[in-house]
């Protein structure tokens, strides 16, 4: 990772286009040294004075610099404080500060809010016919995403969660919204279906762990999840609450028909690696159950290795991966389980699936934006404790200061993020981690969509009206 172009080409680049030059470097898995490549715009000389002055150049620098690996604080976050000053000092702050920065932005909403604004359609440097076949090509995919939310909600409707699980959240169209984001492409519809109906599902699951069930039922629960088979799923469900059975059948119906799917395509029997996820994610709901009914406070770390699995990342990232791929042994190779396709497979064990680590550090920004957005409300009903509650505690720290750590943490785990994804790619050999039809593209979009959701509050449990807008935005209200 310690050559960048410069070492092989002579570019004389302004502050704007090499910083999108190592932009697009960086996130299409090609080396690209920053010190190399920007350094020269704000380590002194004609360069940084010329720099101070561009304000192309400045928000290109201040969006460059997120795609660091960790390490290079010293270069790239030395360039953000750089683009900060110099664009609050000209008062440009407001206009980029109170947003993501697009490499924590789904790429979905970012096609959406270029096409909204106005400059689109003022800007003299971008051809009007490419604006209208973008806008035309928006469209056509909203209509696609659109229809299947029809298919959806008939489906959920179908299902009668929402009348025999009454006290959970219902948010299928939420969960469909998240869906579209992480694979908006018209042809990963089965991505967006299995996608969308898992989490629709996992809401009431939470809800389940959270707010209703009793110590006694939870742990009947997850007994019950882990002793699944196919022969029946109200005989394996047994003495459970109705409510309890109606959700065991519903994850029970929605994996099998999953799994099918993939055994129909590929000749992969999946449904043993599923049914171990489901009970990992059960295993690690009860915990924080456990740690809540007992007043245990874990410490952060402790909170996280299990916070990552409750996150629920790992169990949509691995309902999802199969869907978008022709090659689902790669997949089951990297989660280290030997299939075969006769159908039987190591996922059955007892072992703790090895998730890739790009799935983990995704699910660990999840786990992290979750908690920022729910710690206020969560601590007031006495649910478990949080990463900030965590860090209030181990750090004897205010709220305010256990929020900032919590907010490192993210930046932290995305430079790690940055960097997997290269790594990854490189171990692969593929020449772009981030096409449609990648682990790489799909974590990273999970990550993205999660600091949408959570941007300005919890979006799932309290949809916001900037929320609500930006669904019909992105669902139902064409450009």
């Amino acid at each position: 990772m310690h050559h960048g172009p410069k070492d092989d080409l002579d570019l004389d680049l302004d502050l704007s286009s090499a910083a999108l030059v190592f932009r697009l470097l960086r996130g299409h898995g090609i080396p690209a040294a920053p010190t190399d490549m920007l350094s020269a715009f704000f380590g002194g000389g004609n360069n940084q004075k010329a720099a101070k002055d561009d304000m192309d150049g400045l928000l290109a620098l201040y969006e460059a610099s997120y795609l660091a690996f960790p390490g290079e604080a010293a270069v790239l976050d030395e360039a953000r404080a750089f683009a900060v000053e110099n664009l609050q000092r000209r008062q440009q702050a407001p206009s980029f500060m109170d947003a993501l920065p697009l490499q924590w932005t789904a790429p979905r909403l970012r096609a959406m809010w270029s096409l909204r604004a106005d400059y689109c359609c003022d800007d003299k440097r971008i051809d009007p016919a490419i604006v209208q076949l973008a806008k035309a090509d928006f469209n056509l995919v909203q209509a696609v995403h659109r229809g299947e939310l029809v298919k959806i909600i008939k489906w959920w409707k179908e299902s009668g969660l929402g009348e025999k699980l009454a006290f959970a959240r219902d948010r299928v169209v939420e969960s469909f919204f998240c869906a579209a984001c992480i694979a908006p492409e018209p042809h990963l519809g089965e991505c967006r279906e299995v996608l969308a109906k898992t989490s629709a599902i996992i809401v009431h699951l939470d809800d389940i762990y959270d707010l209703y069930g009793t110590p006694d039922e939870l742990e009947a629960f997850t007994d019950a999840i882990g002793r699944w088979d196919n022969v029946s799923a109200a005989a394996a469900a047994g003495a459970l609450p109705e409510y309890m059975k109606a959700m065991y059948s519903a994850i029970w119906k929605t994996s099998v028909t999953a799994a099918d799917r993939v055994l129909h395509k590929h000749g992969y029997h999946v449904l043993p690696l599923y049914k171990k996820a489901w009970h990992d994610l059960c295993k690690a709901f009860l915990v924080e159950a456990q740690w809540q009914h007992q007043g245990y406070r874990p410490s952060f770390d402790e909170y996280l290795t299990n916070g990552w699995v409750t996150s629920t990342g790992p169990l949509l990232l691995l309902h999802a991966l199969p869907t978008i791929t022709q090659q689902p042994a790669e997949i089951m190779s990297m989660l280290q389980v030997p299939w075969n396709s006769s159908g039987s497979g190591s996922g059955s064990g007892s072992g703790a699936i090895e998730y890739p680590r790009l799935v983990e550090l995704s699910s660990r920004i999840f786990r992290l934006c979750n908690d920022c957005a729910s710690h206020q409300a969560e601590s007031e009903r006495g649910d478990a404790p949080s990463s900030i509650a965590c860090c209030m505690t181990e750090m004897c720290a205010s709220e305010q200061q256990a929020r900032a750590a919590v907010q490192d943490a993210i930046a932290d785990t995305w430079k790690e993020l940055n960097e997997e994804v290269v790594v990854a790619a490189a171990a692969a050999g593929q020449w772009n981690p981030c096409s449609a039809e990648s682990m790489a593209n799909l974590c990273l979009n999970l990550a993205r969509i999660i600091h949408c959701i959570y941007q300005d509050g919890d979006g799932i449990t309290s949809p916001t009206h900037r929320t609500k807008q930006l669904i019909k935005d992105v669902l139902f209200n064409p450009i």
